[in-house]
């Protein structure tokens, strides 16, 4: 496998999802009903799949600053990855059914903890099962493992270093959030709208097509053209969203187009907006 390339098709899986050094993690999950994605899988899920939750599993508790989606401690994380089989010697393919955020959450946690052996299949569930692919109600037979995390400090920013990056020409700060989000017409869910300052526009599902699979990489490089092309004249690159989940699509296309230095701002807006003194900008940059 290119270890470049992230992206597993459905028929990859189908091939290889009874090989013993293979782990298979549904990550499904919904904002706002959090046991949606638990019930899904108790009902049907790719043979031999572990659940890892979103909330319970994937982040801490929630504080007054980090965000909405605080980043795991590493070593609880860890021990939640041994406890569903995940060892440093395992590969590991992650899916959801929404459009890729919460798999990538996994590959882009797996990957900081020091771990590439890990994908995200295409397309996401529905598509699978839909397809005529197996699907199974059965629990998984999990024989517990240990997984030794190698942290990967430069993958992440935190709000000091956001904080000195405005105005500061050597940074690209991308925010991942749909437009209306971003320039600050609406906010569902944070206590303040808009974005940081400086920070251009890229919506996370803009990394997939019409049809939910993820753009070739020619399509993908177009779209990114400003971020790539910043990053190209040696500039660096740090992407948010809301809570540091749905940026993730948009580091693993990054990286699946050669550039696997970006760091994500894991606390993201939501983590921007608890510092009262952290200014906000609204409309278009």
């Amino acid at each position: 496998m290119n270890s470049m390339n992230p992206i597993v098709s459905k028929k990859w899986l189908l091939a290889r999802m009874y090989e013993s050094d293979l782990v298979i993690v549904d990550c499904r999950f919904e904002l706002g009903n959090p046991t949606a994605g638990r019930e899904a899988f108790a009902i049907s899920h790719i043979p031999g799949a572990v659940y890892l939750d979103l909330e319970a599993d994937l982040s801490s508790p929630v504080g007054e600053h980090g965000g909405r989606h605080p980043l795991p401690d590493p070593d609880v994380l860890a021990q939640n990855l041994g406890r569903v089989g995940i060892s440093n010697d395992k590969v590991i393919v992650a899916y959801d059914d929404q459009d890729g955020m919460y798999a990538s959450r996994l590959w882009w946690l797996l990957r900081w903890l020091g771990h590439d052996s890990v994908f995200v299949m295409d397309e996401g569930f529905g598509v699978w099962k839909d397809s005529g692919y197996p699907v199974t109600d059965a629990q998984p037979v999990i024989i517990p493992s240990s997984f030794i995390p190698a942290i990967r400090h430069e993958m992440l920013a935190d709000v000091k270093e956001v904080q000195q990056s405005i105005g500061n020409s050597n940074v690209l700060l991308v925010d991942s959030r749909d437009a209306s989000r971003y320039v600050g017409e609406q906010e569902p869910i944070d206590a303040k709208a808009g974005h940081i300052p400086g920070a251009i526009n890229s919506f996370w599902k803009q990394v997939l097509d019409d049809h939910g699979a993820w753009k070739s990489d020619e399509q993908l490089r177009e779209h990114f053209s400003p971020i790539t092309e910043a990053m190209d004249t040696g500039r660096e690159a740090i992407i948010y969203c809301g809570s540091g989940v749905s940026a993730c699509p948009n580091v693993l296309a990054l990286h699946k187009l050669g550039y696997p230095t970006v760091r994500l701002y894991a606390g993201s807006w939501s983590d921007w907006v608890s510092y009262p003194e952290n200014p906000v900008a609204t409309g278009e940059e």
